[in-house]
């Protein structure tokens, strides 16, 4: 269990969060193919602020639904900070929402490297300020998460509403 409790408390709490302030959300998700979406969209009320949940899982995808560069993933693999980052800019620009959120990483068993072993994670939440204000912004964490696939995964999901939810705070 984490600070903020499990992964249906923290969906309910980011629908009365991003509903009470007319906020709407845009996930993009690699690894955990389509479980932020999922725990989002298992609490009664996401039509209220969810927009789309996008699932690009390989590099075409990855470029052909979300735009991301091919530079960056050619530099950095889609595993990172720089592609995480755009990943959430992506969602968000892509939906015209208030927030974009979006994971990366390695859930197992085999896909790691030396310098991105399983379990590696990114989350990197995006939000839309007023246009031409400049205080648009995206926040990129990483993990590194212990367990199976599995538990990799929901850790992930977790992390992931974690941080927008924790965003969502300091924004107000």
């Amino acid at each position: 269990m984490d600070a903020h409790g499990g992964t249906r408390e923290l969906a309910a709490r980011l629908r009365d969060r991003l509903a009470e302030a007319d906020e709407t959300l845009a996930v993009a998700e690699t690894c955990t193919g389509g479980g932020v979406g999922a725990a989002l969209t298992a609490v009664p009320g996401a039509s209220e602020y969810l927009d789309r949940v996008l699932v690009p899982y390989d590099y075409d995808a990855l470029r052909t639904v979300t735009g991301i560069n091919r530079e960056t993933l050619d530099r950095h693999g889609a595993v990172s900070e720089a592609a995480t980052a755009e990943l959430a800019r992506a969602a968000r620009d892509l939906s015209d929402v208030t927030w974009g959120i979006a994971n990366t990483g390695v859930a197992g068993p085999g896909g790691g490297t030396a310098e991105t072993p399983v379990g590696t994670a990114f989350v990197a939440v995006a939000d839309a300020a007023p246009w031409e204000s400049g205080d648009s912004a995206t926040a990129v964490e990483q993990y590194r998460f212990d367990g199976d696939r599995q538990a990799v995964r929901e850790r992930i999901v977790r992390q992931s509403l974690t941080d927008l939810l924790d965003a969502i705070g300091r924004e107000r």
